[in-house]
C-alpha cells in the first residue's frame, strides 16, 4: 500500500467524524510520512508501521463502528467475489468467441480484399471490411472488459 491509498481509505474509514476533524487527523498522518520519507523510509514501510487504515480509524471513530466497518469488509469481500466468478466466466466464454470472430474477420478481410472486389462494387468492399474491422473490435473489447473486471476484483477483494 502507498501513501495516496492509506490516507484514501483511512479517510473513508473516518466519515463518521466531522469534515474538519478527519481532515486534522489525516493531516497528522501526513506528518507520519513526512517524518517518515525524511528518515529514509519507503511509503511501503510507513504504512506497515502505522497498521491498516481501518485500526487507525477505530481509535478516532470508537471499537462499535469499527466492527460494523469489518462486517461490511466481509459483505463486500462476498460481493466481489462473485463478481469475479461472473468476469472469469466472461472471460473464458469471449476468448473462444473472440478468437472466432478474428478468424471470420480474416476470412471476410480477405473475401472482400480480393475476390469479391473483382465481381462486385467499390462501396460494397469497403463496406465489408468496415463491417469485419467493426466485429473483430468488438470482440477485442469483450474481452479486454472482462481482464479489466477481473483485475478489479482481484484488487477489492484484496482489501
Amino acid at each position: 500500500m502507498n501513501k495516496a491509498d492509506f490516507l484514501n481509505e483511512l479517510y473513508a474509514y473516518l466519515s463518521p467524524l466531522p469534515k474538519k476533524e478527519r481532515l486534522e487527523i489525516i493531516s497528522d498522518f501526513r506528518e507520519h510520512f513526512r517524518e517518515g520519507a525524511a528518515d529514509s523510509k519507503s511509503e511501503e514501510q510507513i504504512c506497515r508501521e502505522l497498521g491498516s487504515p481501518l485500526e487507525c480509524a477505530a481509535q478516532y471513530v470508537g471499537e462499535e463502528v469499527f466492527e460494523n466497518f469489518r462486517k461490511g469488509r466481509a459483505k463486500r469481500k462476498k460481493l466481489w467475489t462473485a463478481a469475479f466468478v461472473f468476469n472469469l466466466i466472461q472471460a473464458v466464454i469471449s476468448l473462444p468467441v473472440t478468437v472466432a470472430l478474428f478468424a471470420a474477420a480474416l476470412f471476410m478481410g480477405v473475401l472482400f480484399a480480393f475476390v469479391i472486389p473483382a465481381v462486385s462494387s467499390a462501396a460494397f468492399t469497403v463496406f465489408g471490411v468496415s463491417s469485419t474491422l467493426a466485429v473483430l473490435f468488438l470482440g477485442i473489447v469483450t474481452l479486454l472488459l472482462s481482464i479489466d473486471g477481473i483485475r478489479d476484483c482481484i484488487k477489492n477483494i484484496n482489501k
